[in-house]
């Protein structure tokens, strides 16, 4: 479970970064400018959104992996 948790933090992180990055790009931040485009907005709130779920869910499954250890 260890090995696994690494691996879903580290896509975690992957995914926020890229969509944070296209985030930028939406908005024209690289050109020295910054134009307020939606979609771009949108692709910032999707990537917070899935990379907390994606943490949370495996630490929801830890914990229901321990429960269950401590139970038998």
């Amino acid at each position: 479970m260890r090995r696994l948790k690494k691996c879903i933090d580290a896509v975690a992180v992957l995914v926020f970064v890229i969509c944070a990055y296209t985030f930028l790009l939406g908005n024209e931040v690289f050109e020295g400018e910054f134009k307020n485009d939606a979609i771009a907005w949108y692709f910032l709130a999707k990537g917070i959104f899935c990379s907390v779920s994606l943490s949370l869910s495996v630490r929801v499954l830890e914990t229901l992996s321990t429960m269950k250890k401590g139970s038998e």
